[in-house]
C-alpha cells in the first residue's frame, strides 16, 4: 500500500519539513495570513495540504504570485517576524 506525498493532512512537524521552515515561522505566517490556519484534529493543529498549496502559489486572495513578489513577502515576513523577538 503507497501514501500520498504529501500527506492530504499535515501536523505542524510534518509541515515544517515540507516547506523548508520553523514552526515558529508557520506560526508567524499564520498570524499574518500567509499560510491557512491550521484545524484542530483529535486536538492536534492540522493543515489541509491542498490549502497550504493554494496560500503558498496563489495567497489567500487567489492571484498568482510572481517568484520575485514571493520571494519578496517571504523576505518581508521574515524581517517582520525577527523584529518582532
Amino acid at each position: 500500500m503507497s501514501l500520498p506525498y504529501p500527506p492530504p493532512w499535515q501536523d505542524i512537524s510534518t509541515l515544517c519539513t515540507h516547506i523548508c521552515v520553523s514552526e515558529a515561522t508557520v506560526d508567524n505566517w499564520v498570524k499574518q495570513r500567509l499560510l491557512p490556519p491550521p484545524r484542530l484534529r483529535g486536538g492536534k493543529r492540522m493543515w489541509r495540504w491542498t490549502e497550504v498549496d493554494q496560500y503558498l502559489e496563489y495567497g489567500k486572495d487567489g492571484v498568482p504570485r510572481s517568484a520575485d513578489a514571493e520571494a519578496e513577502r517571504l523576505r518581508d515576513a521574515t524581517r517582520r517576524a525577527a523584529a518582532r523577538r
